[in-house]
């Protein structure tokens, strides 16, 4: 048996989006193997669902205060902002772990993501899991690619500045990560080579087989991008695709609309219009995947891998997508998906799949034969299982490991 610790500043909420997801799939893969108790970092006062919490052994907050003020000020401008938050949250953590810190022995500390272990590295007992499934760095350098700071921000010179402080920052927490934690894991075999160690696991991101679809009928020209519109990455993708890809599609289909999806923000909301509609929050996404003619991934800023294209790869639903949109899954261009990078091609793109229904049959079909042989959980449960007992055992082999499950 083993006893193990899951550390993580995202909070558990549905509808899930990718993060939460991924934290079940990792959380149930670890109750196979013992009892799990739960710590997240999150601002005062937070208080977890009840209904997320039954899961675990036990649970826990641990308060992170707002980082403002004089010295948020001058640390930032001396440290930058990635460097200085992660101090911020070391100082204010350690008063409030001694409880987690030395009251239990655990076998295993798997840390959600390494914003979760930097501050709280050393705190704990046993053997430790860092989660790598996306990479600052990466997300930073796409932003300013298309001209902008840090999370959509005006790219000033100072955020110039503070942007290269950032991406340098990162690139050493990574390598701490690569010499300090047992096993790390990301969740495709690109990460992996990114990350630089041979104690890796690729933990796929995946999403569970869906029974058969009955077939659409005449042509449809519903277009969907779903997702939660809080995070920035999407919130520019949403505006691309309503704005400039949406009126070329229309062109060829003059019926075509696009369905946003998902949480949203008022920024978001105010793209809806006479060809767009803005669901907000939804408690399924399957029935807007079940009125989809067509999934669109227009992402220009990103990094791990999307599950919102393995969601539609489920449904039956044929996918548009930018290269960084699509990276990270063993597809290919043409067989499983369309890709494209620029507004003009992905419209193409969107217009010959939605008027072509011989070419959206055999993407979806090959789409669906990828899915089921690389993407289900039962996969991505083994690799959990597999890093957690590697840790434990402290035996690693020679190599990157990354395998994620049999050939299609």
């Amino acid at each position: 048996m083993i006893r193990s610790l899951f550390v993580s500043d995202v909070l558990p909420r549905r509808p899930a989006g990718g993060a939460v997801q991924r934290m079940d799939l990792v959380t149930g893969a670890l109750a196979e193997l013992g009892p799990v108790d739960a710590l997240f970092l999150a601002p005062p006062d937070t208080v977890p669902p009840p209904e997320e919490t039954v899961r675990f052994a036990r649970t826990g907050v641990a308060a992170v205060p707002p980082y403002t003020g004089a010295r948020a000020f001058l640390e930032i401008a001396a440290r930058g902002p990635s460097a200085a938050y992660a101090g911020h949250q070391r100082r204010t953590l350690a008063p409030v772990l001694p409880g987690w810190s030395t009251g239990t022995r655990y076998d295993l500390v798997w840390f959600n993501r390494e914003r979760a272990w930097l501050p709280l590295r050393g705190r704990f007992t046993g053997r430790t899991v860092v989660d790598v499934d996306d990479f600052e760095d990466v997300l930073i350098r796409r932003w300013a690619r298309l001209g902008r700071g840090v999370w959509d921000m005006p790219l000033t010179p100072w955020q110039r500045v503070q942007a290269r402080r950032s991406i340098a920052w990162w690139g050493r927490v990574h390598r701490r990560v690569a010499r300090e934690a047992d096993v790390a894991v990301v969740a495709c075999a690109r990460d992996a080579a990114r990350l630089g160690t041979g104690r890796t696991v690729v933990v796929p991101n995946t999403y569970p087989a869906r029974p058969p679809e009955p077939p659409r009928t005449g042509r449809g020209a519903t277009l969907l991008f779903q997702g939660s519109f809080d995070w920035a990455p999407n919130a520019d993708a949403a505006a691309w695709l309503t704005g400039e890809i949406l009126p070329l599609i229309r062109e060829r289909v003059p019926d075509a609309r696009v369905v946003l999806a998902g949480a949203s923000t008022p920024q978001v909301a105010a793209l809806a219009g006479p060809h767009v509609e803005v669901t907000g929050a939804v408690p399924s996404m399957a029935p807007h995947l079940r009125a989809a003619d067509l999934v669109v991934v227009p992402l220009r800023v990103g990094s791990g891998t999307r599950i919102k294209i393995l969601e539609a790869f489920a449904h039956g639903v044929p996918v548009v997508s930018t290269t960084i949109g699509a990276e990270g899954l063993d597809v290919v261009p043409g067989e499983h998906l369309a890709l494209a990078d620029t507004a003009g091609d992905l419209a193409r793109h969107c217009a010959d799949l939605l008027t072509d229904r011989a070419r959206r049959d055999a993407t979806t079909a090959a789409a669906s034969r990828l899915h089921t042989g690389r993407y289900l959980p039962e996969h991505a449960t083994a690799r959990v299982r597999e890093a957690a007992l590697r840790a434990v055992a402290g035996r690693h082999r020679g190599g990157t490991d990354t395998a994620v499950g049999p050939a299609p």
